[in-house]
């Protein structure tokens, strides 16, 4: 099948389940979308128009709510999806992702609001906290842990909590700037790089 005209953005297609049913969250140049994967047809949309035409970070999906957000001093919002379409929970400027997404943990929001580390409600979008100890960076989350890597090539973990930066360990780990990549853990092994180096680290401990 073929379905819709929308132009390209940056953000990566994300399939989920909604009332037994398979869905997709695409975030092209000017809206956010919900389909339907077995024929493309559109369940809702949502204007998403920024400066640039750029949304960049893929949507945070947890259940039938979906987080999306975008920099360039646009904003964040959260969603609710059903079968009669895509409505608003909240939209503020709190969040404007850059490059990389946030993650959602015990009922919070943690991720880069352009250069400042910030934690908000997810339920109402409010902040809890914020550090700029990083700059522009990323981060994932494993084992109950946020790992976080700055924009000059800081590696930290923390525990993710809504009240205050709580850093468990951080090392100087490559040189450089616009160090954004998604630092990614497999196998015991956490890979990260700047424009020049690639590192990898054994993490799995005793």
């Amino acid at each position: 099948w073929k379905n819709g005209s929308d132009g390209a953005g940056y953000s990566s297609l994300i399939p989920f389940d909604l009332g037994g049913e398979r869905m997709m969250a695409v975030f092209p140049k000017d809206h956010f979308v919900v389909r339907r994967m077995k024929d493309g047809s559109e369940v809702g949309r949502i204007p998403w128009k920024t400066s640039y035409g750029v949304n960049a970070a893929t949507p945070v999906i947890s259940g039938n709510r979906i987080f999306i957000s975008s920099g360039y001093g646009y904003g964040c919002a959260l969603l609710e999806v059903s079968a009669d379409g895509v409505k608003e929970v909240w939209r503020n400027k709190n969040m404007r992702n850059h490059v990389n997404s946030c993650v959602v943990w015990q009922g919070c929001i943690f991720g880069f609001d352009d250069s400042e580390l910030k934690c908000l409600d997810y339920k109402t979008g409010e902040v809890k906290w914020g550090t700029k100890a990083f700059g522009k960076g990323s981060l994932t989350l494993a084992d109950g842990k946020l790992i976080l890597y700055g924009q000059t090539g800081k590696l930290a973990t923390a525990q993710p909590s809504p009240d205050g930066y709580k850093e468990i360990s951080s090392v100087q780990i490559l040189a450089g700037k616009d160090t954004w990549a998604v630092p990614v853990l497999a196998n015991g092994r956490l890979y990260c790089r700047s424009l020049e180096k690639m590192v990898c680290l054994d993490v799995k401990g005793p």
